[in-house]
């Protein structure tokens, strides 16, 4: 039986130099539950929780591209469940409503294997240690926490009226090859007032019926080290490569061999060598850019 695991750095990045980071909290806490996160979360969560010597985030933006089924919405558990332990009120944000509500769920789970209690009915005059409420109404689920100085986080799906008027201290873009400028004109200063902001974004590449361009573009200004705010990685190609190439698959797939069976792959249509390139090895064609 094969050891193979999937490259655990990024093939592409740009990550402003950091000496302090907040990321090993965020993997502690994800580790207490029945998960355990591979090294290329690790590394990816030590970045995005970079801090500069007043505690703020280093990179205020962060964007990750990475092939579908390897794993990508738990670097964004592991940074929101943190969030919610430490005060911070959250904006979770999907294209699809399925989406966003999955993500709840999962957030949710990981609070309850921290050995959070949910409170379904919370009482005002009532102290609460490690308890949380939460709304399950799809399209519109919350998580509060009941603790003093606990946070919040609110799951929404996009849409060019969405957060107005609202303030948070970390926007979350799932699904972010999705994401519009309208949607960014609506949801870009909500964490304006955040004594501490950041924006996470991930997703895949665009392909050819993608909407969204803000997530092509915050590749572009990283990648072309145009940013001193923001950072960003990928698992991807050049070119357009063999999709039979399993060394191709091993290069672009980080947790091939782990939470992603070579078998699982192989069983995939790739018929379509464009989609699949675009969807298995990170591809990025001039669709939209």
């Amino acid at each position: 039986m094969s050891n193979k695991i999937g490259r655990q750095t990024p093939t592409n990045s740009y990550i402003i130099p950091y000496k302090n980071t907040r990321g090993n909290e965020a993997i502690e806490l994800y580790n207490n539950t029945t998960r355990n996160a591979m090294e290329w979360q690790e590394i990816q969560m030590m970045d995005i929780m970079a801090v500069d010597d007043d505690g703020q985030w280093v990179h205020i933006k962060y964007g990750y591209s990475i092939p579908r089924r390897n794993g990508k919405s738990e670097i964004l558990v592991m940074r929101e469940l943190w969030g919610l332990l430490h005060g911070e009120k959250i904006l979770h944000t999907a294209h699809r409503t399925t989406t966003s509500h999955a993500s709840w769920e999962k957030l949710k789970q990981m609070l309850d294997e921290n050995d959070y209690t949910e409170v379904k009915r919370a009482d005002k005059e009532k102290t609460y240690e490690k308890s949380y409420t939460a709304t399950a109404q799809f399209g519109l689920e919350t998580i509060r926490i009941l603790d003093e100085g606990g946070g919040s986080a609110s799951f929404r799906t996009r849409s060019s009226k969405g957060g107005l008027g609202e303030g948070f201290d970390l926007l979350v873009v799932d699904e972010a090859q999705e994401y519009t400028e309208d949607q960014q004109s609506a949801l870009q200063y909500v964490v304006t007032s955040s004594e501490n902001p950041q924006t996470l974004m991930c997703g895949t590449p665009p392909t050819a019926v993608s909407s969204g361009t803000v997530f092509v573009n915050l590749r572009k200004e990283c990648l072309s080290g145009g940013s001193d705010t923001s950072g960003w990685a990928e698992w991807s190609v050049e070119h357009m490569s063999d999709v039979k190439d399993r060394d191709i698959w091993y290069e672009t797939n980080p947790s091939l061999g782990q939470t992603l069976k070579e078998r699982s792959v192989a069983a995939e249509d790739s018929s379509d060598e464009i989609d699949f390139n675009i969807q298995r090895f990170g591809l990025w064609l001039q669709y939209n850019q």
